[in-house]
C-alpha cells in the first residue's frame, strides 16, 4: 500500500505538470498512462485482500484500508477521464476551426457528475477538495467562453467572478502547501502547478474578452478614465488596441459585428434586462449588430454590403486568420473582413482605396483574430508549445 501511494505521488507531480501532454514520439509509451493503470491493478489486488479477510477474523484496519483502496481506484479514473479532456482540448487548439463550446462544455459536465460523488471518505478530503476546485474551475471557464461566445452578458459575468473565486481560493491553498514545503525542507520551494498556470492564464484571457464583448455597458459602469485606467491592467486591453489601430490608420469604423442567427430570441441588446422584458425579434440588417463601434456608432449606409459580404461569402470566412478583402469602385469604399469568433466578426471600413496586401491592417486583423479566439490558449496547453 505504502508503495502504491508513493507511485501515486509521483503520478500526481506528472499530472499537474501536463507533462502527459507532451508530444509522443514513435514507440515512446505514455508513462503516466501505464503508471496510473498499474496503480489501479495493485490497488484493486490489496482491495480483494481486504475483502476476503472481512469473511474472516479482519481487523477495523484491513476493512478500512479495503474501503480506501476501493475510492483511490475511483479517484485515479478520475484523473483517466480528465486527461483524456485535456487532451481533446489541446487537440482543439491545432484544429483551424471554430470551437461548440456546447458540446465541450457538455462534456466536461458528464466528467463532474460522474465523478461527483465518488472517494468521499474523510481521509481522502484533501484529494476531493483539490480536484473538486480543478473541476468547477475548468467547468466555469469553459461555460463563461460558451455564455461570451452567445453574448450573453450577466451569465458570462457570474461564471467569471464564480471562477475568479475559486481560483484564488484554490492559489490560496497551493500558496499554503508551498510555505510549508519551504519549511520542512531547504530546497527551493517548487513553482505553482502548471495546471493552475494554465486555467489562471485562460481565466485572464476570458476577462480581456469580455472587456471587449460587453465595453458598452461596462463603459457605463464609471467615468471614463476610472474605465480607462481599469482596461489598462487587462492582459489584453482591446478597446485601446481599437483606438490606437484608428489613429493611426484614419479607418472610418472599426466594429465587430454579432451574427445572431439562431440566438434571435435570447437577443435583447447591450447590458442587463428582465426576463419579461419584450423586445422586437431582430431581422434583416439589424441580424447582425455592432456590438462594438469605433470612433462611432456603425455607418447605417455601409451596413448593407457588410452584411452581403459576410453572408454571400461565409465560406472564405470560415478558414481562420483570412482576411476578406473588397473596394466598392462605386463608393470608393474599402473593406477588411475577418472572422474572430464563433459569432464574432472584425470589419474595418475606409472611405479611400486601400491596398489588398497592406501589412498593417492584415496583421492587426489577424493578431486580434487570434487573442480572441481560445484555439492557441487550447495548444498552449502542451509543454513547449508557444501560445
Amino acid at each position: 500500500m505504502l508503495v502504491a501511494l508513493s507511485q501515486l505521488a509521483t503520478a500526481e507531480k506528472t499530472f499537474v505538470s501536463l507533462m502527459f501532454l507532451s508530444a509522443k514520439w514513435f514507440a515512446r509509451k505514455d508513462t503516466l498512462r501505464t503508471t496510473y493503470t498499474t496503480l489501479l491493478g495493485d490497488l484493486k489486488k490489496i482491495e480483494e485482500l481486504g475483502k476476503n479477510a472481512m469473511g474472516g477474523t479482519a481487523p477495523q484496519f484491513e476493512e478500512l484500508l479495503a474501503h480506501l483502496c476501493g475510492q483511490l481506484c475511483q479517484y485515479i479514473k478520475a484523473r483517466q477521464d480528465i486527461m483524456d479532456f485535456y487532451e481533446q482540448l489541446s487537440s482543439l487548439g491545432s484544429h483551424r476551426t471554430d470551437i461548440n463550446y456546447c458540446d465541450v462544455v457538455n462534456i466536461m459536465t458528464e466528467h463532474s457528475q460522474k465523478h461527483s460523488k465518488s472517494f468521499h471518505h474523510p481521509i481522502l478530503s484533501p484529494l476531493k477538495t483539490s480536484i473538486n476546485q480543478e473541476f468547477d474551475c475548468l467547468q466555469l471557464l469553459l461555460q463563461a467562453e460558451m455564455e461570451m461566445s452567445q453574448w450573453k452578458f450577466l451569465p458570462a459575468l457570474f461564471k467569471l467572478h464564480d471562477v475568479t473565486t475559486k481560483l484564488d481560493t484554490w492559489g490560496i491553498s497551493q500558496l499554503i502547501k508551498e510555505t510549508k514545503k519551504k519549511h520542512s525542507s531547504s530546497s527551493k520551494t517548487a513553482a505553482v502547478p502548471p495546471i493552475y498556470q494554465w486555467l489562471v492564464k485562460y481565466k485572464n484571457a476570458l476577462m480581456s474578452k469580455f472587456s471587449l464583448y460587453f465595453h458598452e455597458v461596462l463603459s457605463k459602469q464609471a467615468p471614463p478614465g476610472d474605465v480607462k485606467s481599469l482596461m489598462s491592467k487587462l492582459p489584453v486591453d482591446y478597446y485601446a488596441k481599437f483606438i490606437a489601430f484608428h489613429k493611426k490608420t484614419d479607418a472610418l469604423n472599426i466594429s465587430l459585428v454579432f451574427d445572431l442567427q439562431g440566438c434571435e430570441d435570447t437577443y435583447k441588446g447591450h447590458g442587463y434586462h428582465h426576463p419579461e422584458f419584450l423586445f422586437d425579434r431582430p431581422t434583416g440588417l439589424d441580424s447582425y449588430p455592432a456590438i462594438v463601434s469605433y470612433p462611432n456608432e456603425r455607418p447605417a449606409n455601409h451596413w448593407p454590403n457588410v452584411v452581403m459580404l459576410m453572408t454571400s461569402r461565409m465560406t472564405e470566412l470560415s478558414s481562420h486568420d483570412r482576411v476578406l478583402y473588397f473596394y466598392d469602385k462605386q463608393f470608393q469604399t474599402t473593406y477588411y473582413i475577418s472572422k474572430v469568433d464563433v459569432r464574432m466578426t472584425l470589419v474595418i471600413i475606409y472611405d479611400t482605396k486601400k491596398n489588398e496586401k497592406d501589412s498593417y491592417v492584415n496583421t492587426f486583423m489577424t493578431e486580434m483574430s487570434s487573442q480572441l479566439r481560445s484555439n492557441k490558449l487550447f495548444a498552449s496547453l502542451k509543454p513547449g508549445s508557444r501560445s
